[in-house]
């Protein structure tokens, strides 16, 4: 049977993440029930990343069998009317019989949104992570190019889930600041590019990149953090809400636009 390939969107707040959960919904399990809705048969979903609980996604891409007797361009359509509205798939196209949307991937656009400054957002609130403090932009700026190009990033990931190899190149990791909104709050947009990346790794990044900011520690002190290989050294992990992959890019795809964050 052929295969589908699916760019799919979701809002993770009320999942335990992509993977299937014994105990907890998630992302792959929705789309899963969807599919069996569809066509009345068992069918796995395989996706390009595990998104972890409460991350969101406009570019995650799935692979599943394709559904006999449904047009390639109705799939859209007749899954989101099985799927809860916080997941939709929003494109459908043919893909080979061996493609693995994980291991084929060449590259993914993960942003963070943070909103810096009083008073407390209410409605960006759960979408990035209010920083009530003064934040240095130049100090997060130097801090994030440090990031850039290969390195060992295991003082920046899961102390537990953190295997032998974790080294990672991350082609970009930039801080860009938008217009303020109308409470006058600062607006934050961390970009981070590559092929794949640690678990919680993002997350960990940002958290070091705020710690930089606020005065906790110099630019400078990151390479001696990445000598160390110990979790200890770095920044808390920013809260998941915060966190949205943006695209995934396969051989043969044009470069996607940028994405831009969560406000």
């Amino acid at each position: 049977m052929s295969q589908c390939r699916a760019t799919v969107e979701y809002d993770g707040a009320n999942y335990r993440g992509w993977q299937i959960q014994k105990n907890a919904p998630s992302v792959q399990e929705a789309l899963e029930r969807a599919l069996k809705l569809l066509t009345g048969r068992e069918s796995r979903v395989r996706g390009a990343g595990r998104t972890d609980a409460g991350v969101h996604a406009r570019g995650q891409t799935a692979a599943f069998p394709l559904p006999p007797g449904i047009p390639l361009e109705k799939i859209p359509a007749a899954l989101n009317s099985r799927l809860p509205p916080d997941i939709a798939v929003t494109a459908v196209r043919e893909a080979a019989d061996d493609f693995d949307p994980r291991r084929h991937c060449l590259g993914k656009q993960y942003t963070y949104s943070l909103s810096a400054g009083r008073p407390r957002p209410a409605l960006d609130g759960r979408r990035s992570w209010p920083i009530p403090w003064p934040l240095s932009l130049d100090a997060m700026r130097r801090a994030a190019d440090r990031f850039r190009g290969e390195h060992d990033f295991t003082s920046f990931c899961n102390r537990e889930l953190a295997g032998g190899d974790n080294v990672r190149t991350l082609e970009r990791s930039e801080i860009l600041e938008l217009a303020p909104d109308r409470a006058g709050r600062r607006r934050l947009v961390y970009y981070a590019e590559g092929r794949s990346f640690l678990y919680n790794m993002v997350r960990t990044l940002v958290g070091t990149l705020v710690a930089a900011g606020h005065g906790r520690f110099s630019p400078d002190d990151i390479p001696a953090m990445m000598k160390r290989r110990d979790r200890s050294v770095s920044g808390q992990n920013a809260p998941p809400g915060g966190l949205c992959l943006e695209w995934t890019l396969y051989a043969g795809d044009p470069r996607p636009r940028d994405g831009h964050g969560l406000f």
